[in-house]
């Protein structure tokens, strides 16, 4: 093909992992592109839901973390049930067609030579287009988690991405050719792949490099559990640094400031409470362990860093499925019960032998140039660097 010109990064905004890994492909088109001489003529990125009806919207959207918050055995029965490829298409295509005529409008509009994929709501769309000759773009998917669940197999679809070997895998036993498929690991800020000593990264967030830094992250979590967590961690024997994330949740961020105030000059655990923050590969770097979630995104941004995780609260399904993954490698331990888990994050932060190696675990397992070589692969597949300016743009 020639050089793509327009390329278009769909995301859908479900969790903030896809847009994240949608922001990094974007990122390393550009940084690749110019590298070889050249530069994309226009990037931008889109959110599918930002251009679907209200109702399909709020549904999508609100059914799918409202099940995550009251019912996540609700959530892993439908994982488990749906994950059967090449079923339901037709029935998803005719719903998301009748809620999207305005990312039709904005295709035909933009009319992209590329589009990349990291959300299946994207993907399983477009190929239906293509099929009915409604799309003439080049089509790539990125799959945003270690496992790969049926709904991200579509047809057309000149190329996916996948985070390991075994994730390949999965999509070659559900029928794709093995020339249509990259491992490269979920696409993350090209910055993590630039080294960061631990010793400056403290130093940036005023944290001692001598105590021990714990990172919290709280996305997804629900706020008594978070809260109770949050009062067993300043705790903590271990002399540390407890820096917790609360993302965009004020009020988990406002209860935690709360129990923060409470905590005694000279306790061995002093906390840090943040909000939505840009800097977590600064973060990542001062940190000796990660407290959260298994998401793809931050799964894979922790390795980049070779910083050992405590899995808590995985949604049953994409998340089980991650912590297995990171089990296996060596680079997590899991903590099933609340009960115990300040014991347990105690005992390891005091085990420097045992966080060697996690550390060493997670740096095999790493990623951290995925996005760029995302985007190399995406270049020479389907563009030449041309030398019309770059724009990018965010919708």
């Amino acid at each position: 093909r020639a050089d793509p010109g327009r390329v278009l990064v769909l995301t859908a905004s479900v969790g903030a992992g896809h847009t994240r890994a949608a922001e990094a492909v974007a990122s390393g088109l550009q940084s690749v592109a110019a590298s070889r001489g050249g530069a994309v003529e226009s990037i931008e990125v889109v959110d599918v839901l930002a251009h679907a009806t209200p109702w399909f919207r709020n549904a999508y959207r609100g059914l799918y973390l409202g099940l995550i918050d009251r019912a996540p055995a609700v959530v892993g029965w439908l994982y488990d049930r749906s994950d059967r490829p090449w079923t339901g298409v037709a029935k998803r295509w005719h719903l998301a067609h009748a809620n999207l005529s305005r990312l039709r409008r904005l295709l035909a509009e933009r009319k992209p030579d590329l589009v990349v994929c990291t959300h299946f709501l994207a993907s399983e769309y477009l190929a239906g287009l293509r099929r009915r000759g409604r799309l003439s773009a080049a089509l790539a998917t990125v799959v945003t988690d270690i496992d790969v669940h049926g709904m991200w197999f579509c047809a057309p679809c000149d190329h996916y991405f996948v985070a390991a070997d075994e994730s390949a895998q999965m999509l070659l036993r559900g029928g794709v050719p093995p020339e249509r498929i990259t491992t490269t690991g979920i696409p993350i800020d090209p910055v993590f792949a630039e080294p960061l000593p631990r010793s400056a990264a403290c130093g940036q967030h005023g944290l001692d490099p001598q105590r021990r830094v714990v990172l919290f992250t709280t996305g997804g979590c629900c706020i008594g559990p978070v809260v109770s967590l949050f009062e067993s961690l300043l705790r903590l024997d271990t002399p540390a640094e407890l820096v917790t994330v609360c993302g965009r949740n004020e009020t988990v961020r406002t209860a935690l400031e709360a129990a923060a105030q409470g905590v005694a000059d000279g306790a061995a655990v002093r906390p840090h409470v943040l909000g939505f923050t840009t800097r977590m590969n600064e973060l990542m770097a001062a940190a000796d362990l990660l407290v959260g979630k298994p998401g793809g995104l931050t799964s894979s941004e922790a390795r980049a860093r070779g910083l050992p995780m405590v899995i808590l609260h995985a949604v049953p399904g994409q998340e089980e499925r991650n912590a297995d993954h990171l089990l296996e490698w060596g680079c997590a331990i899991r903590c099933n019960t609340s009960a115990t888990t300040a014991w347990r994050i105690d005992r390891l932060l005091a085990d420097g032998s045992a966080l060697d190696r996690m550390r060493r675990a997670a740096t095999a397992s790493a990623t951290p140039r995925s996005a760029l070589d995302c985007a190399a692969r995406l270049l020479d597949l389907f563009a030449a660097p041309c030398s019309r300016a770059s724009r990018t743009r965010a919708s």
